[in-house]
């Protein structure tokens, strides 16, 4: 027996673009419903994250911030996004205290102060309580699948709910996608399991158009110590310390990688360098090294010895005593689907913010962007969506959603091919052949190896709610590589996070888009577009 839920929006994604949309669309008369595959504001890229925002403010101008923005972004991105955001971004970091959460100023944005072990939940607790106090309705361990279309509008959309092993039906008046990226669609990534790029599936499905997906930004240096988290290492450590390769000599010195602070303004070209030494066999162990000894032992002399994370390096890695072993991770996606300036997408009804959106950064991020993006246009589709007209739909809203639940049926029917068999794989294809370093075989063998995963699809069953979202994540996830692959394959030139070793120059000619859309019966279409 499937549930049915209606609002007047449905906001699928509870990190901080989902929140801040869901607490917008509320204040504005909305009745909201928040459904999301972790548990509010939890285990989402937000919640991960550093809790750093980059804004104009502190000392930083509005035109600086935008220059910056559009320079590491290798000038592709969103001109009049970036404007927005420049725009909007103090008022609307500062307006955050309003609702519970603990700001802190600094040159050049703000931080948030860590909660429940992670700095990013100091953002992402208080925005879910405050939701929750307003009479936003919150429902956990639910995989959306499909956006219902009626007529040409989004009038709601169809998931599963993992925990009461059911279908669920949505019907409302507006839907804003707030999924995050797809990070971990690569074997080594910082981002949580379930980011998986759901919402770019879903939206291509519904017929919204996607851009830069070739765009995958690799954060340079994480831990790749046996049996330790990926942890990012940036900051003082990465600035003070040596990255070197096997005979010693220092990575971004020898690739010409200038541009400080190395974590914030040259995470495509690190990523680039340290990949290169790895794959010519100069790494150790598929890493490199960070040698911050004398770093560690300055911050010790100063006092930093009391923090966790210096216990952490000191007592767990004898980071004081020897270079640890650290390599790249995924970490972000610049690309998805294109918005207005209002996260409206061209369909009627739906609405994006956050890491789903594709166009603020361009081809690479500058550090503490991506959260000030998420609140900015969170707030902005969240009042849109509450302002949207509610359609009234024209066919029963289950009918419009039997042929997905009956999908559902199918797959929960007794025991199969087990939906990580095909996951693992994914990953380590997408890791090895469309990860940072990208040429003509290698995607062409990606796709190729993508193509037969998909074969394997119908094999797959789902033997309890839990296996169900597995599953379903699959079929998303595989699609989802294929835009990025496709998209890869279109771009011949390296610019930003995408680097081919046969098109290795940046090219005037590509400074375009690369678009994705559903073709004929479904297909994947491709084309480019001048910025």
């Amino acid at each position: 027996m499937s549930l049915e839920v209606e609002s007047d929006v449905l906001v699928i994604g509870s990190g901080g673009a989902g929140l801040r949309a869901a607490i917008e669309a509320e204040a504005q008369g909305a009745s909201v419903v928040v459904a999301s595959k972790a548990p509010a504001g939890m285990n989402n890229s937000t919640a991960v994250s550093g809790g750093g925002f980059r804004a104009p403010m502190g000392g930083l101008s509005r035109d600086e911030y935008i220059r910056d923005t559009l320079e590491v972004g290798k000038w592709i991105n969103d001109r009049k996004l970036v404007e927005v955001m420049a725009g909007e971004a103090e008022e609307r970091l500062l307006e955050l205290r309003r609702f519970g959460v603990e700001v802190r100023e600094r040159e050049g944005g703000i931080y948030v102060e860590g909660r429940g072990g992670a700095q990013g939940m100091g953002l992402t607790i208080p925005l879910q309580e405050y939701a929750r106090s307003r009479g936003v309705r919150f429902l956990d361990n639910v995989i959306v699948t499909r956006l219902i279309i009626d007529d040409g509008r989004v009038v709601g959309a169809v998931g599963y709910d993992a925990h009461g092993d059911r279908p669920i039906i949505f019907s409302s008046g507006a839907v804003v996608l707030a999924t995050g990226g797809a990070g971990a669609l690569y074997k080594r990534t910082d981002c949580p399991t379930r980011t998986t790029g759901d919402g770019y599936s879903l939206a291509f499905d519904a017929g919204a158009m996607l851009r830069d997906m070739e765009f995958v930004q690799f954060y340079p240096i994480a831990l790749a110590e046996e049996g330790a988290p990926p942890y990012l290492i940036g900051g003082y450590l990465t600035e003070e310390g040596h990255i070197v390769n096997n005979i010693g000599e220092d990575i971004p010195e020898k690739h010409g990688v200038k541009a400080r602070p190395l974590a914030l303004k040259s995470r495509d070209l690190l990523s680039r360098a340290v990949m290169i030494e790895i794959l010519e066999g100069r790494g150790v162990e598929g890493a490199v090294l960070l040698d911050a000894r004398e770093a560690i032992r300055c911050l010790g002399e100063r006092g930093w010895f009391s923090t966790g994370t210096y216990r952490f390096f000191v007592e767990a890695l004898k980071a004081d005593e020897r270079p640890l072993k650290v390599a790249p991770v995924s970490h972000f996606c610049m690309g998805g689907v294109i918005i207005d300036t209002d996260g409206s997408t061209g369909i009627q009804g739906l609405y994006a913010a956050g890491e789903v959106v594709g166009g603020v950064h361009g081809s690479n991020r500058h550090g503490g962007n991506a959260l000030t993006e998420a609140i900015v246009f969170g707030a902005r589709a969240g009042a849109a969506a509450a302002a949207h007209e509610r359609p009234f739909p024209r066919r029963d809203i289950k009918s419009l959603a039997s042929s997905e639940i009956g999908r559902y049926e199918t797959i929960r029917r007794g025991e199969g091919l087990d939906p990580n068999v095909v996951m693992n794989r994914l990953k380590e294809v997408m890791w090895e052949k469309a990860g940072i370093v990208r040429g003509e075989t290698g995607l062409r063998e990606a796709l190729h190896e993508v193509e037969r995963l998909k074969e394997m699809e119908s094999g797959l069953r789902a033997s309890s709610g839990r296996k169900m979202l597995e599953v379903l994540e699959v079929s998303m996830a595989l699609r989802v590589a294929e835009m990025i692959i496709r998209s890869a394959l279109e771009r011949r030139e390296s610019r930003g996070a995408h680097y081919r070793v046969d098109y290795p120059e940046e090219s005037e000619e590509w400074l375009r888009m690369v678009v994705v859309g559903r073709g004929y019966e479904g297909s994947m279409s491709l084309i480019t577009r001048p910025i």
